[in-house]
């Protein structure tokens, strides 16, 4: 148990040491991008009909005018510390706005990888249970269809048919939870359902295709012969080894989820993350986008961590 324990303890450390230089990465990959825009913070502060001594005064304020790896150190440093400074077109604290924003795109995100889940695993299941069969069939084309439409079709017509023309959930908008439980669950269904739709058709391919090779495996054969029962060699032996390439996957696909949430944010106007970055990248909030790209990307590098934690876990094999 110590030595397991152990092993685990050094994924963890050697993960952490490669997520590091990732995150660094990062920060210099979103700073340059935002140096390269057309246009400057300054300039969009004070509008076209700036003069350019005034656009001047404002860039030596602002330090603009130094050194540009003087302005990424800084600009990291004040990061690191929680300070992703402020708005450029109404002077908001981000770090505050992020704090305020970020736990409705998460709890989005988390509804939609769980009713992924909740529909992906048995469907894949079944599917690889009746394998060459109108079940099997029935699952996969769905599931495929699932894959080839985009999220904002689905929105869009998830907008139009349940909430515009049979009024059963709110067409935009999430109301506080300080407001009501129920308000604010009915208000996240669409949303979710809608970010789940792709994921839960991923998730259903996955599984049948896990499930199908581990049915196939000698184990399995030894199971059947020795008389075990269905239900023990489904999902007791099967499912069990099938699940564990399912973890990878289904971190990609949380990070997937999370990004999609910035679209599907934007067409039921959730006021999460995914509006905020909409909202400044149309505003050319430089800024807000730089600080909102930041969290997004230590989000997506967490998630790597936990996913590959988490086969440490389930699988010993990995931990070499």
């Amino acid at each position: 148990m110590a030595a397991g324990t152990a092993s685990i303890w050094t994924v963890v450390f050697h993960r952490l040491m490669a997520v590091i230089p990732t995150v660094l990465f990062g920060t210099l990959l979103i700073f340059g991008l935002v140096q390269i825009i057309p246009g400057g913070a300054a300039e969009e502060a004070l509008g076209p009909e700036a003069s350019a001594q005034a656009v001047a005064v404002l860039r030596e304020e602002m330090g603009l005018n130094r050194p540009l790896h003087v302005q990424y150190l800084d600009w990291l440093g004040n990061a690191a510390k929680g300070d992703l400074g402020r708005s450029i077109t109404d002077r908001r604290n981000i770090s505050k706005a992020i704090t305020e924003r970020l736990p409705l795109t998460i709890e989005l995100t988390l509804i939609a990888l769980l009713l992924a889940l909740l529909i992906g695993i048995p469907l894949g299941v079944l599917s690889a249970i009746n394998h060459h069969n109108r079940i099997d069939s029935a699952v996969t084309g769905i599931s495929g269809l699932g894959l080839a439409m985009p999220e904002f079709w689905i929105a869009m017509l998830a907008v139009n048919l349940f909430a515009l023309k049979l009024g059963w959930f709110p067409a935009t908008g999430v109301p506080s939870v300080e407001l009501g439980w129920r308000d604010h669950i009915q208000s996240l269904v669409l949303p979710s359902l809608t970010l789940a739709s792709g994921a839960a058709a991923a998730i259903v391919r996955f599984t049948r295709s896990g499930m199908l090779e581990a049915l196939s495996s000698s184990y399995v054969r030894t199971a059947w012969a020795l008389g075990l029962s269905p239900a023990q060699i489904f999902f007791r032996f099967a499912l069990k080894n099938a699940l564990i390439p399912l973890v990878t996957v289904i971190g990609i696909i949380t990070s997937s989820l999370f990004g999609g949430a910035i679209l599907v944010e934007s067409v039921f106007v959730v006021p999460g993350l995914g509006t905020m970055l909409v909202t400044a990248v149309l505003q050319k909030d430089y800024t807000t986008v730089q600080s909102v790209a930041l969290v997004l990307i230590v989000v997506f590098v967490l998630i790597s961590l936990l996913v590959d934690i988490g086969c440490a876990v389930l699988d010993p094999r990995t931990r070499r």
